[in-house]
């Protein structure tokens, strides 16, 4: 018997006999079905490509670069401005990092611009994105370098810009609405009202690439209820969604309503079994959708739209809306954290959820600035100041995040924790 053929023989016999051992045969099983009941998204998901600009013609001018910000390796929508701090969600340290604002057409993602303005392919009005920035090779493209400068390998090829689209870095709505993600941190929702009774739904993967909508199921709800003897919330008024021929968005006609109105959307995607809910408050009629005709629906189209309140951020980056001056002493912080506090009330009011990490970020930043300040406490005011900043800046983030959500249950049950810590700031350092 030839060699080959042994080692054939051997290779057979040996993964027999391990498919043979129960335990063995019951794991391979498991590792199978897991495999099996995985979303045909996971395996299908793909960053969009990232952009080299050459050092002849960069995006950005190198002369005056963005300051450096931290994130998490993990979780790239935790961004500080400083790096003091592990990720509030994993607890990893921090990583250096830049970002950028560019801006782009809504629905075709190759578009690069420094500034707004109207696409060059389908006359739409740009969407602000932000873009995470380093320099590399222009032949070794696993150099990440966080300045520019030369190529370490040859020390004399001018590194180029890498600008990298970033997970869950675009909430911009694309048509007017309001922009949305899923608990699951890769599905995102944009709920529009045209006006007429009609909501549309859209459906986005973590890098706000439009996704086919038709194997989202869900329904739109006007009303609910609880049922005390059930201990249970109850529909008493809700439409189902239904997709678009051409699977762009879901929707349905809820009859004519008055502004503001609110309304629950409860969303299944891919056939998940959760069910995951988005409260959507819209104080306007969105502006028109482009991509809706009135061929493509049996629902009228109304011929003037307004624009809706939650549209897309100004050109202003992140940073700039995020940057708060820490006062010198800490009776002044704690009066401005009094301020995000009763800012982020009236957005939670309002139905504003997707601004509420703004006032909520701000304070953030405010209470961190507390620490130089708590050795001048008496022990036990130490101990309530510093749970307290702990509080809120968890508090915080949550806030930040359900926020995203659209989730209205689940930001106030995070903002009544901030309050909370709000209230024992008050008190600590006896504010009126």
């Amino acid at each position: 018997m030839s060699e080959h053929l042994q080692c054939s023989l051997s290779h057979k016999t040996g993964f027999l006999g391990l498919w043979r051992n129960p335990r063995l045969r019951l794991l391979g099983v498991v590792v199978a079905l897991c495999f099996a009941i995985l979303p045909v998204s996971a395996f299908l998901q793909q960053a969009p490509p990232e952009i080299l600009r050459s050092a002849s013609e960069p995006f950005i001018d190198e002369t005056s670069l963005p300051d450096i910000a931290w994130t998490c390796p993990m979780h790239p929508e935790v961004h500080e401005l400083h790096g003091d701090t592990s990720c509030p969600i994993c607890n990893m340290r921090l990583i250096e990092t830049r970002r950028i604002v560019a801006w782009t057409c809504p629905t075709h993602s190759v578009i690069l611009e420094r500034g707004e303005g109207v696409c060059p392919i389908d006359g739409e009005r740009l969407v602000r994105m932000n873009l995470g920035l380093a320099w590399t090779c222009p032949e070794h493209s696993e150099i990440d370098a966080l300045n520019p400068g030369l190529c370490p390998i040859d020390n004399t090829t001018r590194l180029v810009q890498r600008l990298s689209p970033l997970p869950h870095e675009d909430h911009t709505p694309k048509h007017g609405g309001i922009f949305f993600m899923a608990p699951d941190n890769w599905h995102h929702i944009e709920g529009v009202y045209p006006g007429a009774g009609r909501i549309a739904v859209y459906v986005y993967d973590n890098y706000s690439q439009p996704m086919s909508a038709k194997a989202v199921h869900g329904r739109i709800v006007l009303e609910e209820k609880y049922d005390v003897e059930a201990n249970e919330v109850r529909e008493v008024v809700a439409y189902p969604l239904t997709a678009s021929s051409d699977g762009l968005y879901l929707e349905t006609q809820i009859g004519s309503q008055e502004l503001p109105l609110e309304v629950t959307a409860k969303v299944r995607f891919n056939g998940d079994a959760a069910e995951d809910r988005f409260d959507f408050v819209f104080s306007s009629e969105d502006r028109d959708i482009s991509s809706l005709s009135s061929n493509d629906s049996n629902i009228d189209i109304p011929l003037q739209l307004g624009s809706n309140s939650s549209a897309a951020l100004s050109a202003s980056s992140i940073e700039a809306l995020l940057a708060v001056a820490i006062p010198g002493d800490p009776e002044t912080i704690v009066s401005e954290i009094l301020n995000r506090n009763s800012d982020i009330r009236k957005l939670l009011e309002t139905g504003v959820f997707a601004e509420i990490y703004i006032p909520a970020l701000q304070a953030k930043e405010l209470a961190l600035g507390l620490g130089s300040h708590t050795v001048k406490l008496g022990p036990n005011r130490q101990v309530v100041v510093t749970l307290a900043v702990k509080s809120l800046v968890r508090s915080a983030w949550l806030l930040d995040w359900y926020g995203d959500l659209g989730n209205r249950p689940l930001i106030q049950e995070a903002y009544s924790v901030f309050d909370a810590a709000v209230s024992d700031l008050r008190a600590a350092y006896e504010i009126p």
